[in-house]
């Protein structure tokens, strides 16, 4: 009988240190893969993020070169498409994000 007392103490007191730690670090019990936007949505966001950037960058290097080649004038082209296939890039990426939807979460 004594020992069946003792377990349910330890069994509320073990109930009430779970709560305790619950309470104290929500974050620790949730898990992250199952929660919507988790980890895979980020890994989604960044892979997107990298293809349009370099995609972007490698389409206006491509047209610079061709125009250069072209017309025969070597460095010109490459650098102008170059720098606007960059910003392309860089704006593609801005629209993914939508600063808005971040400052209204």
């Amino acid at each position: 009988m004594e020992k069946d007392a003792k377990k349910k103490q330890l069994d509320s007191f073990d109930k009430k240190l779970q709560d305790f730690e619950s309470r104290l670090n929500p974050s620790k019990k949730q898990n992250h893969a199952q929660l919507p936007g988790g980890d895979g949505e980020l890994w989604r966001f960044v892979l997107r993020s990298g293809v349009e950037l370099f995609s972007a960058f490698l389409v206006g290097f491509m047209i610079g070169y061709g125009l250069d080649y072209w017309l025969s004038t070597r460095p010109l082209f490459i650098i102008i498409f170059t720098i606007l296939g960059m910003a392309a890039g860089v704006l593609n990426v801005w629209r993914i994000v939508k600063p808005s939807d971040i400052v209204s979460k």
